[in-house]
């Protein structure tokens, strides 16, 4: 079995993301919970300093859902309700879930392999005349720019200098069952 090509892995993380965040209730605390235990055995690096970045937007989620939504009071929380409470837990594992989904993409895909993936997502655009090849490339430089950044933060780094290059993979039989599952997965949430 071959590795997967990066746009595959990317419709399949999309599939997941869509497939367990259009959930509730209870199946959405289990896909929480499977998305956060895969995220922090397999991705913990990359999932760690998302969260850490994106603590102020759980914050700001937890208290405008918990405390500005009316309904009953929860006792033992002033000013809290219960409704606001379960509508915060709600929308802040709704967006756990995309942060570990995030993580997980971020770690299977190196920065090369990610705008690879995009640049063939983008084919499209080629029918509406947009360059494809123009978004990846700006993309690339992007991610080359953040990750000079954050070497030459922690510790002495070679800048930016150098060939840009896109790997090129051809689809295989792992591409083929990761466009069943991601069939399937849209299926599902679809027809929940």
């Amino acid at each position: 079995m071959n590795y997967p090509h990066p746009a595959s892995l990317l419709l399949f993380g999309f599939a997941v993301l869509l497939a367990t965040s259009s959930r509730s209730g209870a199946d959405l605390f289990l896909a929480f919970l499977a998305l956060g235990v895969v995220a922090l055995l397999a991705a913990k690096s990359h999932l760690f300093p998302l969260v850490r970045r994106s603590r102020w937007l759980l914050l700001t989620m937890l208290l405008m859902f918990g405390w500005l939504t009316p309904g009953t009071p929860q006792p033992g929380i002033p000013g809290a309700s219960q409704e606001g409470l379960l509508l915060a837990a709600d929308n802040l594992g709704r967006l756990f879930i995309a942060l570990a989904t995030v993580a997980l993409i971020l770690k299977a895909l190196s920065p090369p392999e990610l705008v690879a993936g995009i640049r063939s997502l983008l084919a499209p655009l080629a029918l509406m005349g947009i360059s494809r090849d123009r978004i990846a490339v700006r993309l690339a430089l992007t991610l080359r720019e953040v990750e000079a950044a954050r070497t030459s933060r922690e510790g002495p780094g070679e800048g930016v200098a150098g060939v840009l290059v896109l790997p090129a993979s051809a689809p295989g039989a792992t591409d083929l069952l990761l466009g069943i599952f991601s069939g399937m997965a849209v299926v599902a949430a679809w027809l929940a």
